[in-house]
C-alpha cells in the first residue's frame, strides 16, 4: 500500500472483502497459469481482500475464501512471488493505482487552487506529496499508461478509481472520474469501475458528508462501495465499539439520499458494502473501536439488507497499523468476523 496521507481509517477505502453477485461484473478467478476462468452466463460471485500484499497474505486470504486482491500498487511484476502466489491461489486483481492518482491530483489542488478554508487544516494531505500531478491531463496519461498494461495481463479484472475526498472541495473528481471511465472502456471493455465513499458509524445517527457525494455520476460510477468505519479516537480512550451502531439504521439512508441527489440507483450502480475489519491501537496514538464477531456480523448484513451485492472488510494491510492492532492477519476473532459476515449475506453455508 502506498504510504499517503490518504490512508487514514476513518474515511478511507481501505481492504475490501468483495463478495459480488452482479450481472456483467468483469471480475474473474484465474486458472493456474495465471489466464482468466469464464465467468459463465450467470451473476458471479467473490470475495476479495484489500491490499493482501505478500504471499502470505495472500494465503491466509485465501484460506478464508478470498478470491480478488484490491492492491493500491496495482499488480505485481512477473516472476514476483506476490504474483506467484495470486497465481497459485487463483486469485485476480483490482487495481487501485487509479485512485491513488487522483488522489496526488487532488492533493496538488488542496496545496494551490483548492486550500482548505482559512484557519482549518489540511488534513488530507499536509504537504504537496508529488506537484508533478498537477492537471487531469497529467491524470490521464498516467492512467492511460496504467490500462494498456493491465489489459494485456490476465490478473486485472477491474479498478478501483476514487477514495478519500476533501470536504471543502467536494465535486472537484466528478468530471476527470468520466474520463477515467471512458479510457477504461476504451481499453478493457466491462472492467467496472468501483468509485469509494466514505462514513463513520455512530451511535444512533450516521456520520456521511455531503459534499464527498457530488463525486458521483453514472458516467463515471459502474460501482459504488461504502466503507463505513467506526470513528478513531486517542489512544487513552480504548473503546469496544459495543455502543456503536453497527447496523448502521441511520447511516444507511443518509449514504443512499445524498448519492441519489446525484443520480445514484442500485439499478444504474450496484452497492459494495465495505466494513470494519481491524481494531485497538492505531498510528501510534490513537485506537480503532472495536471488534467483535457479532459486531462484523451485523455490519454485512445491514449492508445487504439495504441491497448490496456485494460485501466488503478493511483491511490486511494498512500504513498505520502497529504489532498490537488486530487484522485479519494475526486475529482469529476477525476472520470469524469476516466469515460471519460472509454467511449473513448468504455467501457461504
Amino acid at each position: 500500500m502506498a504510504q499517503r496521507c490518504r490512508d487514514r481509517p476513518a474515511f478511507t477505502g481501505g481492504l475490501l472483502l468483495l463478495c459480488a453477485a452482479f450481472t456483467g461484473l468483469a471480475l474473474v478467478a484465474t486458472t493456474s497459469s495465471g489466464e482468466a476462468a469464464t465467468a459463465g452466463s450467470g451473476a458471479t460471485r467473490f470475495v476479495a481482500g484489500f491490499s493482501a500484499d505478500t504471499p502470505a497474505r495472500v494465503a491466509e486470504a485465501s484460506s478464508i475464501g478470498v478470491t480478488t486482491d484490491i492492491l493500491y500498487n496495482g499488480p505485481p511484476p512477473p516472476r514476483s512471488p506476490l504474483r506467484r502466489a495470486l497465481v497459485d491461489d487463483h486469485m485476480s486483481v483490482v487495481d487501485a493505482r487509479l485512485s491513488g492518482e487522483l488522489f496526488y491530483w487532488e492533493c496538488h489542488r488542496t496545496h494551490t487552487v483548492a486550500p482548505p478554508p482559512a484557519g482549518q487544516p489540511n488534513d488530507y494531505c499536509a504537504t504537496d506529496e508529488d506537484p508533478s500531478v498537477d492537471s487531469p491531463a497529467v491524470v490521464l496519461k498516467t492512467i492511460d499508461g496504467w490500462l494498456r498494461q493491465d489489459a494485456a495481463d490476465p490478473l486485472v479484472r477491474g479498478y478501483w478509481i476514487l477514495d478519500d475526498w476533501p470536504y471543502w472541495d467536494g465535486g472537484s473528481a466528478r468530471g476527470l472520474l468520466q474520463e477515467v471511465h471512458q479510457e477504461i472502456e476504451a481499453a478493457t471493455p466491462g472492467y467496472p469501475a468501483i468509485c469509494g465513499f466514505g462514513g463513520t458509524v455512530l451511535r444512533t445517527r450516521g456520520g456521511f458528508d455531503l459534499s464527498t457525494a457530488k463525486n458521483y455520476s453514472n458516467g463515471g460510477c459502474d460501482m459504488v462501495g461504502w466503507y463505513n468505519y467506526a470513528p478513531i479516537d486517542v489512544l487513552t480512550h480504548p473503546s469496544t465499539g459495543s455502543k456503536l451502531d453497527w447496523s448502521m439504521t441511520t447511516l444507511l439512508g443518509i449514504e443512499g439520499r445524498d448519492l441519489a441527489r446525484f443520480g445514484w440507483s442500485e439499478s444504474n450502480a450496484p452497492l459494495l458494502g465495505i466494513g470494519q475489519a481491524w481494531s485497538g491501537p492505531y498510528d501510534e496514538h490513537y485506537y480503532q473501536p472495536g471488534l467483535t464477531v457479532a459486531e462484523m456480523q451485523t455490519q454485512a448484513a445491514a449492508f445487504c439488507a439495504y441491497g448490496a451485492s456485494a460485501i466488503g472488510w478493511y483491511a490486511w494491510d494498512d500504513s498505520g497499523y502497529g504489532r498490537h492492532t488486530d487484522t485479519p492477519d494475526n486475529s482469529q476473532v476477525i476472520d470469524q468476523g469476516i466469515e460471519a459476515g460472509e454467511a449473513a449475506c448468504g455467501f457461504r453455508p
